[in-house]
């Protein structure tokens, strides 16, 4: 049986997402929710939103997936059940019967605001019996006289003083009178049965309270002097030993929690959790908000299963290019178009990669194939990732299946290839107003080829211009992002749409790129004459450089 929380399935494409892997990821996530009832299949991204897949969005009417930054499993994913609380005014009794009630050995304590102040397990009531074993002073933790009165089911019959606590030693009466008489102090507080004979006695010795046990009668005479000397009686319906072990189970929490709290929140890891719980002497975590509110408690049988994000990886394969955490997740499949990379599964997946233009393509076709009826948004959608994947089916990499696909959808869509193609590009080619390292990690990966780190980033423009008054705060972006990343080699390829060739901007072993081309780099610039399609020729003939050399 999965929790709901363990019925999410994230759907995902690469880090800087583009339209295909944006596009992909929502609509695979609505195919999986009409064929499979198991799981909840949710659209996400990896990273911002460039100015072409806005557009998108917005023209089909769809917000933008969730974003997630990792996918490491943290506490938001476990199902945190409402927490067993106490206050720390609560008697011992009372969390003692709430552990027995609830089968439970820690509870968090808290203010009227749900605010964590502190814990108490079984261990802190055992340790505390422990520690007072003997004669018991309540000067340190006063026993509030409500929570008395409360836990020993008694009555209260005469309080002068409108006393509202309870301090003082406490003694219990249980000798001769001479000994209890020498033994006794002003202010104590003595435990007693229906010894008639010394309770005048202790009142007019100064005892602070009696507690008259076995609902013993208590005489007119004794209730005068208590009145007149301010002494506090309280009539209990148990015997001696009972009453004083209530009255030790009516100590307020605050005098034996723990402020030693284990404490996380929502998005710490599980890794850190599960440690944090085993280092634990409470075997348990307490999850809080920001301002310390309580959100559940952690126990150790709720790391007994594994706790993984499930995730489906769409438009990619490589840990390069996918979100943190990937590879502390369950992923259950990957619809894919590139290159096979190094992303690897401790158990069988369904893998469907194809040698095609666009991811979209794919799930299009998977929903032919299972009779999936695409509604007019979804369509619109798929459409733009083909499209934007192809620059509008002219690339390389584009085949009939594309095309096909492609026109059947901007039937469904109500557009034309043509005119909805030079939408997408007007809103693609756009760079006003960006900086060096928008433009550069506009459309961003990265890949491990032999013993190489590469990074290349593309970037369609239709004036020159544009790029070129750009290019300084490029070049200074990529020369910092190679050392901080220790990049081989940074490449952004500048792509005109409506002529043929490629400008480079390279940093880093740019013998890599004039062997791969036989073109010569000046000035960290160089022209390949021919347009290229990243994943098909670009990548592949780099990729013969760096693992032959």
């Amino acid at each position: 049986m999965f929790t709901e929380k363990q019925k999410r399935v994230f759907i995902i494409g690469h880090k800087n997402p583009d339209s295909d892997s944006i596009c992909s990821a929502i609509c695979y996530a609505y195919l999986k929710n009409v064929l499979d009832k198991k799981y909840l299949y949710v659209p996400a991204r990896a990273g911002d939103l460039n100015s072409e897949t806005e557009f998108v969005l917005e023209k089909f009417n769809f917000d933008s997936p969730m974003e997630i930054v990792s996918l490491a499993a943290t506490a938001s994913d476990i199902d945190l059940k409402e927490p067993i609380v106490a206050s720390a005014g609560d008697s011992i009794r009372d969390v003692a019967s709430l552990m027995r009630e609830k089968n439970i050995r820690t509870v968090p304590i808290v203010d009227h605001g749900k605010k964590l102040l502190g814990i108490v397990g079984l261990k802190d009531i055992a340790e505390y019996y422990i520690a007072h074993l003997g004669r018991k002073n309540l000067s340190a933790t006063p026993i509030d006289l409500n929570i008395l009165i409360q836990t020993l089911n008694g009555t209260v019959i005469v309080n002068p003083k409108k006393s509202d606590k309870l301090t003082g030693k406490v003694f219990v009466a249980a000798m001769q009178k001479t000994s209890i008489l020498n033994r006794i102090q002003p202010g104590d507080v003595v435990i007693l049965g229906d010894r008639a004979d010394i309770q005048l006695d202790l009142i007019n010795g100064g005892c602070a309270a009696l507690i008259i046990t076995g609902d013993s009668p208590v005489s007119h005479e004794v209730e005068r002097a208590a009145t007149k000397k301010g002494t506090l009686i309280i009539s209990s319906p148990h015997d001696t030993f009972t009453t004083t072990r209530l009255l030790d189970l009516s100590t307020p929490l605050y005098s034996i929690m723990s402020e030693k709290v284990p404490v996380a929140e929502l998005y710490t890891r599980i890794s850190e959790l599960r440690q944090q719980v085993l280092e634990s002497e409470y075997h348990s975590a307490v999850i809080v908000d920001g301002d310390r509110r309580l959100l559940g408690i952690v126990t150790r049988t709720d790391l007994l299963q594994p706790i993984r994000k499930k995730v489906v990886l769409v438009d990619h394969n490589e840990t390069s290019q996918a979100v943190d955490g990937v590879l502390e997740a369950h992923i259950l499949e990957i619809i894919d178009h590139h290159r096979v990379g190094d992303i690897s599964t401790l158990m069988p997946i369904h893998v469907c990669n194809e040698p095609i233009g666009s991811t979209c393509t794919i799930v299009v076709e998977l929903m032919l194939l299972h009779r999936i009826a695409i509604p007019r948004d979804i369509a619109g959608l798929l459409l733009s990732g083909i499209l934007s994947d192809t620059l509008i089916l002219t690339l390389s990499t584009t085949t009939d299946r594309d095309k096909d696909v492609a026109r059947k959808l901007a039937r469904i869509a109500r557009v034309t290839i043509e005119e909805y193609g030079k939408e997408l590009l007007a809103a693609s080619i756009s760079i006003k107003g960006k900086s060096g390292k928008e433009i550069l990690l506009h459309d961003f990966k990265e890949y491990s080829l032999g013993n190489k780190k590469i990074g290349v980033g593309q970037v369609l423009v239709i004036d020159k211009e544009e790029i070129r008054a750009k290019e300084r705060d490029i070049k200074s972006e990529m020369e910092r992002l190679r050392t901080e990343k220790r990049y081989d080699l940074i490449v952004l390829l500048i792509t005109n749409p409506l002529k043929t060739g490629e400008e480079l901007i390279v940093k880093g072993d740019k013998r890599i790129i004039e062997k791969a081309f036989g073109i010569e780099i000046q000035d960290d610039k160089g022209f390949i004459p021919q347009t290229l399609s990243r994943k098909k020729e670009f990548i592949p003939k780099i990729g013969y450089v760096c693992t032959t050399s």
